[in-house]
Formats: structure tokens, sequence, C-alpha cells
């Protein structure tokens, strides 16, 4: 049988106490406990440990070595403990992530609640950004997990599809487009639209769609770029113009009679919304989970 850890720290505490009475008050044990234990080292180990007198039970000059072996042990135990502690704590304190506006806004909270119901989750550090900053920051290693936009897979990184969404036109129930069944791809390629900065997922989704329906160069110029969905949906809601936007951004608006979606003729513009990161580098736990539980739907 092995020597428990347990075992040495009574040893050491009653080498410090110079009593098995001591020993136990410190360790919170019975004094009978420590009696029995002790009694079991030395028969374990062949030799005497304890000398007992009327001032009580102290070490012999065995004991008081194998004593000052035992804290030597019980001190590296401990330091052992710390530093896997603080290795824990390293690797979770925090999770770096940078995603893209539609993910950032309308899938990852979901996701970091069901995160952080774990009572070890690591603090999220989120930059919500278009997707081609987010597969810059992720190639830079400033991002340990990214979620994209763009129709086709990053170069460089490894991929996985976690979602699938749609971008759809819209106007306000003002504007001619909403009292019409549908448009061509060719109208909405040659009008003007409030879009999104170039790198912007959404937007590259639409003009990649419409430069393959009706050849490069056939797409207007933006009638103004906005950095954000928000912003583009409040101009869009006062009248402001058309707009290609995540048809989760919409759905209540569209819902609610406040926007009109309006039907492009030729297919649906569906684009994969894929989780990005580094293969050379190793997933942090936290990150790996979140990541899981993006996959899962």
């Amino acid at each position: 049988m092995r020597t428990s850890l347990e075992e040495l720290r009574m040893l050491v505490a009653v080498e410090q106490h110079g009593s098995l009475t001591g020993a136990a008050q410190e360790l919170g044990v019975s004094q009978q406990a420590v009696s029995q234990r002790m009694r079991a080292l030395e028969r374990r180990w062949g030799l005497p440990l304890f000398a007992r007198s009327a001032r009580g039970t102290g070490l012999t000059d065995h004991g008081a070595l194998i004593a000052g072996w035992a804290a030597a042990v019980l001190a590296q135990a401990d330091g052992l403990e710390s530093s896997v502690a603080a290795l824990r704590a390293d690797a979770t304190a925090h999770v770096r992530i940078a995603a893209s506006l539609t993910v950032a806004e309308h899938l990852l909270p979901g996701w970091l609640v069901a995160y952080g119901r774990d009572p070890d989750a690591a603090q999220v550090e989120l930059t919500a950004i278009n997707s081609a900053v987010v597969e810059e920051r992720v190639r830079a290693g400033l991002d340990d997990l990214g979620f994209v936009e763009t129709p086709d897979p990053p170069d460089g990184l490894a991929a996985l599809v976690v979602a699938r969404d749609e971008v759809v036109v819209v106007v306000a129930p003002g504007h001619p487009w909403a009292r019409r069944t549908s448009v061509s791809a060719a109208e909405v390629a040659r009008t003007p639209l409030l879009n999104r900065e170039p790198g912007s997922g959404t937007r590259l989704t639409l003009e990649s769609a419409l430069a393959a329906m009706l050849g490069p160069g056939s797409v207007a110029a933006p009638a103004a770029e906005l950095s954000t969905t928000a912003a583009i949906r409040a101009t869009v809601l006062a009248g402001g113009g058309v707009a290609a936007l995540s048809e989760r951004a919409v759905r209540d608006d569209v819902a609610a009679g406040r926007l009109v979606r309006v039907r492009v003729d030729g297919p649906a513009l569906v684009r994969p919304l894929a989780a990005v990161w580094d293969p050379r580098r190793r997933l942090a736990p936290a990150a790996a989970r979140i990541l899981e539980i993006a996959a899962a739907g």
C-alpha cells in the first residue's frame, strides 16, 4: 500500500505541534484518527516514528527525519496544484471571437448563453466586424475563433458551416417595388443600393451572385455605404432606398409590415455561415466548446 499525502500531512503536523492532539486540531480530524494512521505508517515502514512520554507523543529521530522529507514532498505537491490551477486559469480566462454582424447579432447570443451555463466558462471577448476583417484577424492570431458569412471558403483557414442564411431585398411599404410581384436581377443590379462597406459578406454574396448572372461590371455603385446592418435597416424604414440584408435581420420588420420583401427573379441568395480558425494553432478548450455548440445548432 502506498503512502498518501494525507498521511504525510498528519506526520508533518505531529512534528510541528509535538502532539497528536495539536495535529488533529489543525487537520480537523479526531485524535484517534491521527493515532491510527500514524501506527499504520510505523507498521508499513518498519521503523519507530513516535516516542511516547508523559508530555505526550513526539517523533523519534527517524520520525523527525522522515517528517522533513515529507514536508518537502508536500511542498512539491502543493506547488503542482498551484501550477495546474494557474495553467487552467490562463487557458480559460478568456476566449477571443470575431464574428460578422449577422452572426454576432442573430446567432452568437444564443450560443453564448448556452456556453455560459457551464460554471467554468471562460470570459468571451467578442469583436463584431465584417467577414473580410474576421478572416484577417484569425490568420493573424488576434482571435481564437471567427464566424463569417462569405459565399466561398476562406483561404488558409479551417472552416465548418454552422448555419445558412438568405440575403433578401427589402424596401419600405411606400416604395414602388413594394407593389410589384417581383423584380429582375438586372433591375437590382442597376439600382444603387444602400450597402455595407467592401468586405461585408452580405454585400459580397449579392454582388457575386449578380455578377455570375449578368457578367462583370453589371452592378451599380452603392447609393450609400453604411457600416452596420442597423443603420441600413433604419434608412430603408425611413424610405431612403433599397437594400439587400440578411433575412434574419429583417424577419420581424417584414412580419409586422414595416418592410416589404421583394422577390427577385432567379435563384435564392442562400449563403453559408461558417466558423473559421487557424489550423496551425490548437483550438483552446473554450473556443472548441463554442464551436461545438454552434455546430449543433
